[in-house]
């Protein structure tokens, strides 16, 4: 394997435990009801600084090898999708429903088997990112395949006016979540193009580093305003940045820490799997500290149940995973 697919499977894995650590903070947050004035305010302000680009570095990676896939036959490349993204959907959403259902009275969302019968139409919970995901590779499949124009550039084209135009957008069915994301999907087709990581040397971790946590400071701050505009297109900005961080960091990973790369690629390979499973874990720990055990120092919820749920879903994966086929169908994979 190469030091390129190397350091995407690395800047997955650094995804997905991004992902895990926000759910974990975005739990305790809204459990608790943090803010930026009230005590405890740094889990509040950690919330804002992962959620300011996890999801977008996500379309962005998904975005990052569309283009052999869209060279596909229609029902090869629609088939390929319903079993990763549309089978796993249902089946977890249907999972973490029930679950929901029977604890309803310590979740936050209150969701429960009513919701999951709306899922086909009303994206459920976490799971809205594969709902959206798959309507975004639809349109960009058809798009590719027109044959009448540069169907690539009329994707980019379309999700930067989309982008652009969202705020104006009633929040009807997906819309918003499909016209803030397709951008991301949109530049993660391009990356693989150009990018040469090669050329980075592993000390330009420190100036990305530097202009990441200046630009959050800033996004922080204009939450102050509340203005919904400033905010919305700043975060673009926010999430670019992020995004190229996590680039460099992950390949800083691959020549400098080996044993941080292994795991970090063990996550990225599962990186779709954990997402599915990780939020029955994340919550089941917060409610066993809050509720049964009445931990009330939040930050320690928050270190604990992100490296538990982390460990536990190594060892599934590493120890357990492979052992049936049925792990393989319910986690979307052939």
């Amino acid at each position: 394997m190469t030091k390129h697919i190397e350091s995407i499977d690395v800047l997955k894995g650094i995804t997905i435990v991004l992902v895990v650590i926000g759910h974990a903070v975005q739990g305790v947050a809204s459990s608790q009801h943090l803010t930026l004035n009230t005590e405890y305010n740094s889990i509040f302000i950690l919330k804002q600084i992962i959620y300011g680009f996890h999801m977008p570095l996500f379309f962005i990676i998904a975005g990052l090898f569309i283009n052999s896939w869209a060279k596909r036959s229609f029902k090869e490349a629609i088939s390929q999708k319903i079993v990763r993204l549309v089978v796993p959907y249902f089946i977890w959403s249907a999972i973490t429903a029930i679950a929901m259902q029977f604890a309803s009275n310590y979740t936050n969302s209150g969701l429960g088997i009513k919701d999951f019968l709306l899922s086909p139409v009303v994206p459920f919970s976490q799971y809205w990112f594969l709902y959206v995901l798959f309507f975004i590779h639809i349109i960009y499949y058809i798009l590719i395949n027109i044959k009448i124009c540069n169907g690539k550039l009329l994707f980019l084209l379309l999700s930067i006016i989309l982008y652009l135009l969202n705020p104006l957008v009633d929040d009807i069915w997906i819309f918003n979540n499909l016209f803030k994301y397709m951008i991301f999907f949109s530049l993660g087709s391009y990356i693989l193009d150009f990018l040469n990581l090669k050329q980075f040397k592993c000390n330009t971790i420190i100036l990305p580093t530097i202009v990441f946590l200046l630009s959050n400071i800033i996004y922080i701050n204009i939450l102050y305003l509340n203005n919904y505009l400033l905010n919305y297109y700043l975060g673009f900005i926010i999430a670019i940045i992020g995004s190229w961080f996590c680039f460099l960091l992950s390949y800083y990973i691959v020549n400098i820490k080996q044993k941080i790369k292994n795991i970090c690629c063990f996550f990225g390979k599962k990186s779709m799997e954990i997402y599915c499973v990780h939020l029955l874990i994340l919550a089941g720990i917060r409610i066993v500290f809050l509720k049964i055990f009445k931990i009330d120092e939040l930050w320690s919820i928050v270190v604990f149940s992100g490296f538990i749920t982390l460990l536990l879903c190594y060892i599934f994966f590493y120890k357990i995973y492979n052992t049936t086929k049925i792990f393989k169908i319910i986690f979307g994979e052939r």
